[in-house]
């Protein structure tokens, strides 16, 4: 199962990336952060093990990082539901009730923490298992040499989507839209990118949830990146 590390940068700062060096191939860390971290340390993000690392600049202003967490996070649960889990690095408890919500609305795994802390993998192996070791291993590589060109596609699908939701909550934050709004849109646009009548689905299910007007308004300022 596939764990995403959000990371609320100027909450935490680099002392929240503890424990990421640990992290594996299943997991995810996307940072958060303003033009205000000036003390963007990258040397704290160089180690973070064989996880994926993105960098998501957000615009600066009041409560700007949770609106974009909370957004970020009602779009992974609309993309993969319970088949993930979510980590919000962050000391601010105001995430707290977004997380119950999420966890009661969706069942999904979700937790806030203050550091990623993730503890390296238990050496359990005897000596005697070594040679059993050196063949499950050789097989392991020979697994991880033959990539095909399907899961090649799928990981650039996955890069499309992450950077199709910043933009479509950007355009929705630039429009003053709630956290609220921007969270159920991006959970929409995730469950309904890439199917038959996607744009049309989309477009029912807004103007079902706030109106003809309301609804069309939003649809019309994100309807260039869908």
């Amino acid at each position: 199962m596939e764990t995403y590390y959000l990371i609320d940068y100027e909450n935490v700062h680099a002392a929240g990336l503890a424990g990421c060096e640990n992290l594996t191939a299943n997991d995810h860390i996307i940072i958060f952060f303003t033009n205000n971290a000036k003390d963007l340390d990258m040397r704290s993000v160089a180690n973070h093990g064989a996880a994926s690392l993105s960098m998501i600049e957000i615009p600066a202003g009041k409560q700007s990082t949770d609106m974009h967490i909370g957004s970020y996070l009602g779009y992974l649960i609309g993309k993969y539901d319970k088949e993930c889990r979510v980590v919000i690095v962050s000391k601010d408890t105001d995430y707290d009730k977004v997380i119950a919500y999420w966890k009661k609305e969706s069942g999904v795994k979700i937790k806030r923490d203050i550091q990623v802390m993730k503890e390296p993998a238990p050496k359990t192996a005897s000596a005697g298992a070594s040679s059993i070791i050196s063949n499950v291993s050789q097989k392991v590589e020979e697994a991880a040499g033959a990539v095909t060109e399907g899961a090649k596609a799928a990981g650039a699908k996955a890069k499309t989507s992450a950077e199709q939701n910043s933009t479509i909550q950007k355009i929705l934050s630039k429009a003053s839209y709630p956290g609220e709004v921007i969270g159920h849109v991006a959970s929409t646009v995730a469950k309904n990118t890439g199917i038959k009548n996607g744009k049309q689905q989309i477009y029912r299910n807004l103007v079902s949830k706030y109106g003809q007007t309301k609804g069309l308004d939003i649809y019309n300022h994100i309807k260039k990146h869908i």
